[in-house]
């Protein structure tokens, strides 16, 4: 058995000192597809994910209407009042009983609150 592994240690290092020259020029090749896999992780992992999650929220923007109940990203729920997305505005309503309304960018917005959903 130890001859084996001295064997073998031994042609690994003349393989080393002859240092070949056709290998040395096919080592970029494995580089390159270990770099080409890790981008195209990151494109399932993270910019995919971002595109459909910007998506989702430019629709959620644009179905937008007066007597929508949504919630903030800060946590405030209320009714809108007024869309103006030309000054990408929306006033929302807080509170029926002293009628106050607070003003905030469209992006702002986090999602609706359907009338079946509580």
């Amino acid at each position: 058995m130890n001859l084996i592994f001295s064997d073998t240690l031994a042609i690994f290092a003349q393989a080393a000192q002859q240092g070949n020259a056709p290998q040395q020029e096919n080592s970029f090749l494995p580089m390159f597809v270990i770099f080409g896999v890790i981008l195209v992780v990151m494109w399932f992992f993270i910019i995919r994910p971002q595109q459909r999650q910007d998506e989702t929220a430019r629709k959620l923007i644009e179905s937008l209407k007066q007597n929508d109940k949504v919630y903030t990203v800060g946590g405030i729920v209320g009714i809108i009042h007024s869309v103006d997305k030309e000054k990408n505005e929306i006033v929302l309503k807080v509170d029926e009983s002293n009628g106050t309304k607070i003003k905030f960018v469209l992006h702002a917005i986090q999602g609706k609150i359907d009338k079946e959903q509580k």
